[in-house]
């Protein structure tokens, strides 16, 4: 198993930009030709971070803001909408996918970032695309889509092992995996980590440390024009909660994915099926449920000739679900079955030499809003090698759920909120242009602007007369606007600096007729602005130095200063097969707040220390 820093190492500007991606028209292509404000977090970047969680990798993306709330609580979003804990409002604008399985959750609108097993030394690169992505991808694609993508199983061959340690987080790491045969190849794996607790205002412990396991395989095999993958996972949290005495929530999932390639010659055809179940419980006969998803999809990629290329494909999807209701927090009904079904189509079409024109739909039956038509239009131009202008049109939806349909929630003996059966999808059109190139063999730059335009976003409305109960409505509408640009400088051969920036200007109303309550701070407590310099040093003696100094903006509402944090990872590579590293993370303060008080836990410096093992 090849050492991620020494691949680093090698690797050029140019190579970088020729980085394969597929996540902007599920075909590949490279990053310099993709007409979308596309960021690639490499295998190499995530080794070299000394990311410990999916989240803290994610914070290599400088089109994301990444907020931690507390020990196992992240909220991730892109181009504002981060969601209102006050309003029980979350960030639902992002879509996540691991190797092509949705995380994104049909309860609430949102991940659980807690509950994701993927091991990030398997993780092949993870491609974060903010602006809309439902022409290809569906629903919920509204504000931004993360694919994470893992490694064959045959590029993983061998023995791995780390064990590491410091205040905050201890974890254990193994994984073995070889061939079987000349086509075929395996790996499994299995993790432990444990999480220390946050703190409150006060300086005493949140209470909120916790444990989990993580247990999966994959096996890859492929034989002239057909390819075979088959993975699964498992894993089982307990997590501490913040009041003494409440016990632990379990958190716990399973799942397992097939995926079938036969290459034509001229086409492709794909199938994958999922199978996937979460679990959440909060002790003492608490609020808790049981989620089982199936998921069947079919895709086509056929080369036209002069007519450019094509990709079309259908699906369905079945969400189960059964919820342990409380008197305080039930829906009715408890349990559903939700099935979602799509047909989606996109071609590129070649308009000259150096132009490509994109457009495509996808048309999804939506099982409480129907038939939602999502269209895409883009323009590639590349009037010369390493520089690609583009621009796109595009509309996505937000899908609604059964806590906007069916809760029921009580204050006290009374009923305080209830589910709206006619809350409809929440929309946006969005318009977007961009800038990709690289103009010196030291410097590569993207860029890109967009301008969004909103409507039917959620509110909180009251009954007529009595106000109580209270209902979720559609009556917020508004725009935002901004920037979002990165580099990469290759300063020396031996120092890389990677800056990178985002604006976000929002402008938002409510509709005649709405009530207002919570003011439009409901929609999302965003920063204006957000910056990001990441500096990767291969040092003489097997040393490898890595930081990343980050600054948000203030929060408006709840109000929270500005802030600036600071990581950095030192390895030392001590043989071919053996690593040190030492990482520190929050390096600035002894303690920091993301999200105000007491939406948000007080965030402790850390330092972590890992030996890494690895025999090829």
């Amino acid at each position: 198993m090849a050492s991620g820093t020494e691949q680093l190492a090698q690797m050029s500007l140019q190579q970088l930009s020729s980085l394969e991606v597929t996540s902007v028209a599920k075909t590949p292509q490279t990053l310099s030709e993709a007409p979308a404000a596309i960021y690639v977090i490499t295998h190499d970047a995530i080794v070299r971070s000394g990311a410990t969680s999916l989240p803290e990798a994610l914070r290599l993306a400088p089109n994301l803001e990444v907020t931690q709330v507390s020990a196992s609580d992240y909220v991730v979003s892109a181009r504002g909408f981060d969601g209102a804990p006050q309003a029980q409002n979350f960030s639902n604008k992002m879509l996540i996918l691991i190797d092509g399985r949705s995380v994104y959750s049909p309860l609430y609108s949102g991940v659980y970032l807690d509950a994701d097993a993927v091991l990030l030394r398997d993780v092949d690169r993870i491609e974060v695309i903010s602006g809309p992505g439902a022409a290809l991808w569906g629903a919920n694609a509204v504000n931004g889509i993360i694919n994470i993508i893992t490694r064959s199983a045959r590029a993983t061959a061998g023995t791995y092992a780390s064990l590491g340690g410091g205040n905050l987080t201890e974890q254990l790491e193994a994984q073995y995996g070889g061939d079987a045969g000349d086509s075929a190849a395996f790996r499994i794996y299995a993790r432990g980590v444990k999480r220390g607790a946050m703190q409150l205002a006060d300086g005493s412990s949140a209470h909120d440390d916790w444990a989990k396991t993580e247990t999966g395989f994959r096996a890859d095999w492929s034989h002239a024009q057909d390819a075979l993958m088959l993975e699964g996972d498992a894993e089982r949290a307990l997590e501490n909660q913040p009041t003494p005495g409440e016990g632990d929530l379990l958190v716990a999932g399973a799942d397992v994915l097939g995926r079938w390639l036969h290459s034509f010659e001229s086409s492709q055809l794909q199938v994958q099926a999922y199978m996937d179940q979460s679990e959440r419980r909060e002790p003492f006969g608490g609020l808790g449920f049981v989620l089982h998803t199936y998921d069947l999809s079919l895709q086509q990629n056929l080369t036209l000739g002069a007519a450019g290329e094509l990709v079309w494909g259908a699906g369905e999807r079945v969400d189960q679900y059964s919820i342990a209701n409380t008197f305080a927090l039930a829906f009715l009904p408890a349990r559903r079955a939700l099935t979602l079904g799509n047909l989606f189509a996109q071609e590129t079409y070649p308009a000259g030499a150096d132009l490509k024109l994109i457009a495509g739909a996808k048309l999804e039956d939506d099982p409480f809003a129907g038939w939602q038509f999502q269209p895409d239009a883009r323009l590639a131009w590349t009037p010369r090698d390493e520089l690609l202008l583009w621009a796109a049109v595009s509309r996505a939806i937000r899908s609604p759920t059964p806590f906007e349909t069916d809760v029921v929630e009580r204050i006290g003996p009374n009923i305080g909120l209830v589910g709206n059966p006619g809350f409809r999808p929440e929309r946006v059109t969005a318009y977007e242009f961009g800038y990709r190139g690289t103009p010196t063999s030291t410097l590569s730059l993207s860029l890109s602007g967009f301008y969004n335009v909103y409507g039917e976003l959620r509110t909180i409305e009251p009954t007529a007369v009595t106000f109580f109960p209270l209902t979720w409505g559609n009556l917020m509408r508004g725009d935002t606007y901004g920037v979002e640009g990165w580099a990469d400088w290759q300063v020396l051969d031996w120092w890389r600096l990677s800056p990178g920036f985002r604006t976000l200007t929002e402008h938002l109303s409510f509709e005649p007729g709405a009530s207002g309550i919570l003011g439009t701070a409901q929609a999302g407590d965003d920063p204006r602005a957000q910056l990001n310099l990441t500096s990767s040093m291969t040092l003489p003696g097997r040393l490898d130095l890595d930081a990343t100094l980050r600054h948000v903006d203030a929060l408006p509402d709840p109000a929270l200063p500005g802030y600036w944090e600071l990581s950095a990872r030192l390895g030392w590579r001590l043989t071919s097969t053996l690593e040190l590293s030492v990482t520190g993370s929050n390096l600035l303060h002894a303690r920091h707040l993301e999200l105000p008080f007491p939406y948000g836990e007080y965030i402790d410096r850390s330092v972590f220390a890992r030996i890494d093992w690895s025999l090829r």
